[in-house]
């Protein structure tokens, strides 16, 4: 007789996973890049590029922050 093992997945990728803010960041920089490389983007992600601009520029990093 065998036995199974049902595993949740869930809180294993969720550990496993980088922060959402840092997968926000790495979308966000991914856009502005084919946006700068003169792709045009649906004007919802302008309006969200141009949103995260602002708070980045409201609330900047810290020199000594990654």
């Amino acid at each position: 007789m065998k036995i199974h093992t049902i595993v949740d997945p869930l809180p294993l990728r969720e550990k496993a996973y980088m922060d959402s803010g840092d997968q926000l960041d790495a979308i966000f920089k991914g856009f502005l890049s084919l946006q700068e490389k003169g792709f045009e983007l649906p004007a919802e992600t302008v309006e969200w590029i141009e949103h995260c601009k602002a708070v980045k520029c409201r609330h900047p990093k810290d020199k000594d922050t990654k």
